[in-house]
């Protein structure tokens, strides 16, 4: 590595046009640093070949010199000497030792220090950094040690404290919860490290690895299984339960829709936005490739429908809560979910479920890799191999008749039956199809109030 180089930045004038200036970049133990690191200074000169000729010189004086005094550390170097007016110089000014002593000395210090000059995250993201250092790092052992002296050792200690930590259940953490905690102090280490706070010379999260965490078995729901989950629910209920289950999208881009996002003339649905914490709206996607277009197939189109015809003159969104208010994805996904399921007879699968079922029925019935990948939002067709292997990998199985499972679901009765007890889990999907109740049933799952046409009543 050179010692001393060039470097350009680009610039733009008042006027709209850009300028090139020319920097000096160079390797420096300056006032208050624990080693080397690079400083930029300016030249005062636009970046050309005459300016770079007039410069050669001086490049070569200030690489001879960092060289002699192993860039400032077996001897002083001031860069005074070349850059007199530059913002490096006036540091000189300080007392070193008083520059030392203003810098984090402990982990603890220099992490609350990192939170409060985050930047470039969302707020949302500013949140869970500082949830993740207040809940697991700031309250450990690893939090009181030395930045300077910090080792690849210390780190490890930290990963077996948390290993050994107890949630208020009394479970240990999983690997996957703590490869994300160290995702946060790896991104706060390597910002000490490149700013000379840690004095090894090298970064020692580069000798710490994640966590082996177990492979995520997806258990999606049979075809069987969800008639079961679709009969027993209404109203907007059913409505999004099936939109999740027969179009791919996430519960907060679900939940996002808004009237203006819905072609039912062309049967597609636009993903433009996703509802995040506190009911509010987003327009940043999970990805670049969640920003898409979806096929909305017949069942979807009808269930959509209904809940829009209902909702559109009491909120701007297509589902809804009481007083017209944006549902939570946690709520949602909670009790209502959970009352469903066990009214259904079926084994307990988070929500988020219903969007690996979509993607092996489309699986199933034969659908192109990349038109899934397409409408799942995802970038290619690699994740879906490796989560979704053993599903695209038996294509001898019969291939589901997704016409004939639509059908199935458009046969719903239009109201839920009221169930007294748990069904038999054997009991047949016509059976559930075909019962009747004697009397209206109202939902409260969602907060509303929902029964069959001209049988509704107040509370």
């Amino acid at each position: 590595m050179r010692p001393a180089r060039f470097e350009t930045v680009l610039r733009k004038r008042s006027d709209g046009s850009v300028r090139k200036h020319l920097l000096v970049a160079f390797l420096w133990k300056g006032p208050g640093d624990i080693r080397p690191r690079r400083y930029r200074e300016s030249t005062g000169l636009e970046d050309s070949r005459i300016a770079r000729q007039l410069w050669r010189g001086k490049l070569e004086e200030i690489s001879r010199e960092l060289v002699l005094t192993n860039h400032g550390v077996s001897a002083p170097f001031d860069p005074r000497r070349w850059f007199p007016n530059s913002r490096t110089a006036a540091t000189l000014q300080l007392n070193p030792s008083t520059l030392q002593a203003s810098m984090p000395t402990r982990v603890s210090d220099f992490a609350r220090s990192y939170l409060d000059r985050l930047a470039g995250v969302s707020d949302r993201t500013r949140e869970q950094y500082r949830f993740i250092f207040n809940a697991h790092v700031l309250s450990s052992k690893f939090a009181h040690l030395e930045l300077a002296k910090l080792t690849h050792l210390d780190i490890r200690a930290f990963l077996r404290e948390l290993e050994e930590k107890r949630t208020r259940a009394g479970k240990p953490l999983q690997a996957n919860s703590i490869n994300k905690i160290l995702a946060r102090v790896r991104t706060m280490l390597n910002d000490a490290f490149e700013s000379g706070a840690i004095a090894s010379a090298r970064n020692p999260m580069a000798l710490v690895k994640n966590l082996a965490a177990p492979e995520r078995e997806v258990v999606p729901f049979e075809p069987g299984e969800l008639l079961r989950i679709f009969a027993v629910c209404e109203g907007q209920q059913r409505a999004l339960y099936i939109l999740l289950a027969v179009s791919g999208l996430r519960p907060a881009e679900a939940l996002a829709l808004m009237p203006e996002h819905l072609n039912f003339a062309e049967g597609t649905i636009s993903v433009r936005q996703q509802l995040i914490e506190k009911g509010e709206v987003s327009l940043r996607l999970k990805t670049r490739s969640s920003r898409r277009t979806v096929k909305m197939f017949e069942p979807v189109k009808m269930a959509l429908y209904e809940v829009f015809t209902l909702n559109r003159l009491r909120s701007r969104f297509v589902f809804c809560g009481p007083m017209g208010r944006p549902m939570l994805e946690r709520s949602v996904g909670d009790h209502p979910w959970r009352r469903a399921i066990a009214r259904a007879g079926v084994e307990y699968r988070v929500l988020y479920n219903l969007r690996h079922t979509y993607t092996t029925l489309m699986i199933q019935a034969g659908k192109p890799l990349q038109w899934i990948a397409h409408q799942l939002g995802h970038v290619g067709v690699k994740k879906i191999d490796e989560v979704y292997g053993r599903w695209t990998q038996t294509p001898d199985e019969e291939p589901l008749d997704l016409d004939a499972f639509f059908l199935q679901i458009m046969r719903l009765p239009e109201a839920a039956q009221t169930l007294q007890r748990l069904p038999n889990p054997s009991q047949t999907v016509d059976a559930l199809i075909t019962a009747r109740s004697k009397s209206p049933v109202i939902s409260r799952d969602f907060g509303e109030e929902y029964a069959p046409a001209g049988s509704r009543t107040r509370t």
